[in-house]
């Protein structure tokens, strides 16, 4: 990271000359406007009496580079606290006095005429330390502002022209004593290395799952990149031109989930501030259940698609803002009761990650025919460590390429027997214990053979149960795999596409193979009931196949017994099979990609059944 860092101790012997040579080195190109702001804050930071009383082995950084916004920190201090836990904290600094701030306006952002809000600011640096940062994770992270030459009324000024209000609560100060003073009871001691800061490198940590507290909080749940915040821009300038549906499109990693959330949050900014806007966002199913039973107070916030049409008013639907992800998993019909009621709808959806047969995809389809619609792509992925090459690995695997490219980056490897597939996971846990590591799979009649349920050489197990999500995804995020389960790895036996985890463990078993031609399904040891039925309605079979039973008091489809119908009644139409088989592969393929794609660092895959057969 560039910039200047030092002790205190060193920062206190160097003259505000000789800091000045330093950042001029290092920022070539800073104007003289900028120069003399440094030498401001310098000279402000040497001449408070309460910075000295700050531990002498802290360290003092000035005009911090981050890996996010193209903007840096002007003034980071960081130390331990009482605990010995690692303490951050970040100022922004200010020259403004009250005639500024009565005359300027203020935006959430950097535009033509508008003053970022510096509440706002240094909210977003900390997020960019604490979230993009390989070391943010480590660190309790606190943000102020420093505002050197207005009134204490200035301040109150500066603060209710801030619109994001849940940054409102951010410290502003015009004495810097003040601020020292704060940061002097909550350092007790040095202990961290200038290295530690200066070699701090992007690694983005934070999930979509963990970001979703965002909706509680109603803070910014991610710093876009520069491609995401334009998408932002585009999809409110369409809306404003009169476009009612925008799709985005991009492949897994690109950050449409990461779009829709941070639009969601600002609309009900929106709506708190009193602008009469009905946002709602729908997640995906599996996704949902999570999110309400994780966060509770906000319950509501995780909409089914099929609950739309009872939130959703009939004669107000132009105020509501419908935010959809996976939205290819709809039953049809759900989005045009939407558009017939004037909602605007923005839309994430993606073919290649379709796995029910009975989708909207043709629905959808239909919809970029309109003149409201627009499409709006996304070209980078940002989850793979910053990879280029992962998704197109990973997608090239699935259509049978064993023609991986080497990548640096990002962890992609093939096993060949569980033996040396489980070692590879083992010691993933072990070299990384601040990574969360995911083994998922394994939707197969033939699961035992893999679990230490009839296998004494496996450390894997399943536990199936409704809901079952709910209990998992918070096994995986508090990490110590091996000191829980008699250091046995809990199998998900589903697919999640609001699962980020560092590395990603895929056992692939009887339910296909993998060959030249890519994956191909073998129906007799699959257990993707749903996904098998769904393509038994799409080839309109006949309805004495489809069989229902009672569950907990309603009467539901008996999805196994269904497919087991299916089956049977397949073997002697040759040409039917095998349309069958085609479209159960597809499907299969993209389900194994939605698997794949989770990791961030890596993704080690085990394909129980390589034979080539065809």
């Amino acid at each position: 990271m560039n910039g200047f860092i030092s002790t205190i101790g060193d920062f206190n012997t160097l003259s505000t000359t000789e800091i000045l040579s330093i950042l001029k080195s290092k920022y070539s190109n800073a104007e003289k406007s900028q120069i003399l702001s440094w030498e401001t804050l310098i000279n402000d930071i040497k001449n408070s009496k309460k910075f000295n009383e700050i531990n002498k082995k802290c360290l003092i950084g000035l005009e911090i580079s981050l890996p996010t916004d193209g903007m840096a920190i002007d003034l980071l201090i960081c130390g331990k606290n009482s605990i010995k836990e690692k303490e951050c904290f970040i100022i922004e600094a200010k020259q403004w006095n009250d005639d500024y701030i009565n005359n300027s306006h203020f935006s959430q952002y950097r535009e033509p005429g508008f003053e970022l809000h510096p509440q706002i600011q240094v909210y977003r640096h900390s997020l960019s330390f604490k979230d993009y940062l390989d070391i943010g994770i480590d660190y309790n992270v606190h943000k102020l502002v420093f505002v050197r030459n207005c009134s204490k009324n200035g301040i109150v000024n500066l603060i209710n022209k801030n619109t994001l209000l849940s940054t409102k609560n951010i410290q502003v100060d015009n004495d810097i004593d003040e601020i020292m003073s704060i940061i002097a009871s909550n350092l007790i001691c040095g202990e961290i290395t200038t290295d530690e800061i200066i070699n701090a490198e992007y690694k983005p940590s934070k999930s979509i799952i963990k970001a979703m507290e965002s909706i509680v909080s109603h803070n910014e749940p991610f710093i876009l990149t520069i491609e995401q915040q334009n998408v932002i821009n585009k999809i409110n300038e369409a809306i404003n031109n009169g476009k009612k549906i925008i799709r985005i499109t991009g492949a897994a990693g690109s950050g449409k989930t990461a779009i829709l959330l941070n639009m969601y949050v600002n609309l009900l900014n929106r709506q708190a501030n009193g602008e009469d806007v009905r946002p709602v966002f729908v997640s995906g199913a599996q996704n949902t259940a999570f999110y309400r039973s994780t966060y509770p107070e906000v319950e509501r916030s995780f909409s089914y698609s099929y609950s739309l049409d009872k939130m959703v008013a009939k004669t107000k639907g132009n105020l509501y803002y419908v935010l959809m992800d996976e939205a290819q998993h709809n039953q049809e019909g759900i989005i045009q009761t939407m558009i017939d009621r004037n909602v605007t709808l923005v839309l994430c959806y993606d073919i290649s990650q379709v796995i029910n047969a009975n989708n909207s995809i043709a629905e959808l389809t239909n919809l970029e025919k309109r003149e409201d619609f627009l499409c709006i792509n996304l070209e980078k992925s940002v989850r793979f460590n910053g990879s280029q090459l992962a998704e197109k690995n990973i997608r090239n695997y699935l259509k049978g390429s064993l023609d991986i490219k080497e990548d640096n980056i990002f962890e992609f490897k093939v096993f060949n027997d569980l033996k040396t597939f489980q070692e590879k996971i083992v010691s993933t846990i072990n070299n990384h214990p601040d990574d969360t590591v995911a083994v998922v799979g394994l939707l197969s009649n033939d699961a035992s053979k893999y679990t230490n349920s009839e296998n004494p050489d496996s450390i894997f197990f399943t536990q199936w149960g409704n809901k079952a999500e709910c209990d998992w995804l918070p096994y995986i995020n508090d990490k110590n795999y091996l000191s829980k389960n008699n250091g046995n790895l809990w199998v998900g036996t589903w697919w999640m596409p609001g699962l980020d985890v560092d590395y990603i463990a895929v056992i692939v078993g009887g339910d296909a193979n993998h060959s030249s031609n890519g994956i191909k399904a073998i129906p007799d040891q699959a257990k993707h009931y749903l996904m098998m039925v769904s393509i038994g309605r799409k080839l309109n079979l006949p309805d004495e196949l489809f069989v229902t039973k009672k569950s907990f008091g309603k009467i539901v489809q008996d999805n196994r017994k269904t497919a087991d119908n299916i089956m049977n009644y397949l073997k002697d139409k040759p040409d039917l099979y095998e349309n069958f088989i085609n479209m159960f592969s597809q499907l299969l393929r993209n389900n194994y990609y939605i698997m794949m794609t989770r990791g961030r660092k890596g993704c080690f895959v085990y394909f129980t059944d390589q034979t080539g057969k065809n």
